[in-house]
């Protein structure tokens, strides 16, 4: 079951939050899931060529990705996933998207990650509001049939409107 795309994290009393203080996992558990995401974006950067040329991950990137896999290619990818299997493709792609999302979130002032495990579970977190943005959970509904439609460019644009009015 997938989380809401937004919502005020527990223990947010409305003062601006201090990311390191509020990280709970384990210091070696850290350095990992910042290491595994970090390694993650390269990743998706470079499986992306295909799609995009770019030196970077930025929105054009985001939708180029997001036109590409369309219902079809998104039924491919699950007909050919062994559901077993960890390292399947589909697991792959929803966890590149997800961390391409993470990435732009924490590239905008005031966003940071959260960091939870395994890394999937962690949030993108506004330091200001509380907001908790759920990137791997949107990446979930981008690659199903709740989400392949939302448009994920506008809607990250959405959330940091809507965020930014609160």
């Amino acid at each position: 079951m997938t989380r809401p795309d937004m919502y005020v994290i527990d223990g947010f009393d409305g003062q601006p939050l201090d990311l390191d203080k509020i990280q709970y996992l384990p210091d070696a558990l850290l350095e990992y899931n910042n290491k595994q995401l970090q390694k993650m974006v390269v990743v998706a950067l470079n499986d992306y060529q295909h799609i995009i040329k770019s030196d970077k991950l930025d929105l054009n990137v985001l939708d180029a990705v997001d036109k590409y896999f369309d219902r079809k290619k998104i039924a491919e990818i699950i007909s050919k996933s062994d559901p077993t299997d960890f390292s399947n493709d589909y697991v792959v792609e929803v966890c590149l998207f997800g961390a391409t999302l993470g990435h732009l979130f924490n590239q905008v002032d005031g966003y940071g990650w959260l960091y939870s495990h395994p890394y999937f579970d962690s949030i993108i977190v506004h330091k200001d509001t509380g907001f908790g943005i759920t990137v791997f959970d949107w990446a979930i509904k981008k690659f199903s049939e709740y989400g392949v439609d939302d448009g994920f460019a506008a809607k990250f644009q959405m959330a940091l409107e809507s965020v930014k009015q609160t």
